[in-house]
């Protein structure tokens, strides 16, 4: 596996790991975090991107870079069902 995928997954899932803490403090309350968390999501789908589109099919049979897409996925379904609550709550 080339370093550069292996650098740009491991980025990737550190930053989800952000965005799932900023996503669980916000859980409820927070609009500003909500909206922080969102933009960190998008900031790991475009890393993930990237190293798609250097490294291909290498990438996207990558575990990590399997598991991070599917993360990234429920967070942003987590971050929706949050979003909805707090606008229920309004």
């Amino acid at each position: 596996m080339g370093q550069n995928l292996h650098q740009q997954l491991q980025q990737a899932s550190q930053q989800l790991h952000e965005a799932q803490e900023t996503a669980r403090q916000a859980q409820g309350s927070d609009a500003q975090l909500l909206q922080q968390a969102q933009q960190q999501l998008l900031q790991v789908e475009q890393g993930l991107q990237n190293a798609q589109e250097e490294s291909g099919s290498e990438a996207t049979e990558n575990p990590q870079f399997q598991q991070a897409y599917e993360q990234l996925h429920d967070t942003r379904q987590q971050l929706q069902e949050a979003q909805q609550n707090n606008s229920d709550v309004l």
